[in-house]
């Protein structure tokens, strides 16, 4: 992305600083430097309300990275503040605010209460940095309500997308027989109510249902794999 030399930036605002932050010709230390020297225009530029659909532009330009536990860490502290602008709410209460929704999305299902692009900005978080149960419960309800539940399917079981494959190909995040089955029960539950409301055939959920549980086999076993390689780079160095 192209930016100015740091030393001729005038105007700090939150188009400025992410792209300063997501380039790939500044040094990290040079960016270090420029969080430094510009800390308080850097708060007051952040002090600002960030609608859901600008949280998702951003999150663009935020690849978590397969190995590197620390960098996606700090980067999740990052995304906990954007996130907290988005929602109105304060950084620190994120946790229990997510954990909250999680739990009306198991008792009743329905989140109502949210705009569109705040929930779309809930969910891209926990996408990238929640809990295995709250990536269940995010699917089930990210199902329930789709108007076209196939396409959902095929794209948050795909690669690069943001969805399910891409939480789970982090080595932090390993699928396991316990939530592979968790998944697998919500998607063929919701295939069940999509064939119940004439919305697929029966051939359509009999097809998908299969395909799903072979492709969240080879998301698993994917993870696995993934697991390997980062415990033989541990005790390799």
């Amino acid at each position: 992305m192209e930016v100015s030399p740091i030393s001729s930036i005038k105007i700090i605002d939150l188009n400025t600083i992410q792209k300063v932050l997501s380039s790939n010709k500044i040094s990290d230390n040079q960016k270090h430097e420029f969080i430094r020297r510009n800390k308080t225009a850097i708060q007051q530029a952040l002090d600002v309300k960030l609608s859901g659909t600008e949280f998702l532009s951003l999150m663009k330009y935020r690849p978590l990275r397969k190995f590197r536990f620390i960098k996606n860490s700090i980067t999740k502290r990052g995304d906990k503040k954007l996130l907290a602008f988005a929602l109105e709410i304060e950084p620190s209460d994120i946790d229990d605010y997510i954990e909250s929704v999680q739990k009306d999305l198991a008792d009743i299902n329905k989140l109502n209460f949210l705009p569109k692009d705040k929930l779309n900005a809930m969910k891209t978080y926990v996408y990238r940095h929640g809990s295995k149960d709250e990536i269940v419960a995010f699917l089930d309800y990210e199902l329930a309500t789709s108007n076209d539940i196939l396409k959902t399917l095929y794209k948050t079981l795909d690669y690069h997308t943001g969805g399910i494959a891409d939480y789970f190909i982090r080595p932090v995040h390993r699928m396991t027989n316990k939530t592979l089955i968790k998944l697998y029960n919500v998607i063929d539950k919701n295939l069940e109510k999509a064939y119940s409301n004439d919305s697929i055939t029966e051939e359509q959920k009999d097809k998908i249902a299969k395909w799903c549980l072979i492709r969240i086999y080879q998301i698993q076993n994917n993870s696995k794999f993934i697991n390997s390689v980062k415990t033989y780079k541990e005790l390799n160095g």
